[in-house]
């Protein structure tokens, strides 16, 4: 029996990622959102609960209680383009230890039944590291940055 196709978002070609103002400050006009140039790969640390040891003399079995949730890192690499607008505001964000708002715009995921836009991922978070970048023989000057999320993410489905 034939397995049904998958309905997973196929590769990550024509995502956009894009740096907006410092969280909560309302400027007029309103600041555009950036894109950030080059992009190579992304990734989503993922949730993760805290955890507190609550065990007990009478328990005699370890027990654990959940705690803060934590809605982790982003991670971008891209290619160096010290002229890329985007990378500049995000080594700026890291400079100022603000909190600033992102967003992840993927393409339409046709297999899903996406056909005008695809998932739009929306957070805010601190930029942790970012403005270094390697040097190397063989390869591109890639330039990495991270970003610890503050709160949680929305994601809006595409359409």
């Amino acid at each position: 029996m034939p397995q049904p196709a998958s309905k997973a978002q196929s590769t990550a070609v024509g995502t956009v990622i894009s740096i907006g103002g410092v969280t909560g400050v309302v400027t007029s006009p309103p600041t555009a959102f950036e894109p950030i140039g080059e992009v190579t790969s992304a990734k989503f640390s993922g949730i993760k609960t805290g955890v507190a040891d609550v065990s007990t003399f009478d328990a005699n079995v370890k027990r654990k209680l959940g705690t803060l949730i934590d809605y982790g890192t982003f991670t971008c690499t891209t290619i160096r383009v010290s002229t890329d607008t985007g990378q500049a505001a995000v080594i700026a964000a890291a400079a100022s230890a603000k909190l600033y708002d992102f967003k992840v715009q993927l393409e339409p995921n046709t297999a899903a039944g996406q056909t005008t836009t695809g998932d739009l991922i929306e957070f805010s978070g601190v930029v942790t590291e970012a403005g270094g970048f390697d040097l190397d023989l063989n390869k591109q000057s890639d330039f990495t940055f991270t970003i610890d999320i503050d709160g949680e993410w929305t994601i809006t489905e595409g359409a």
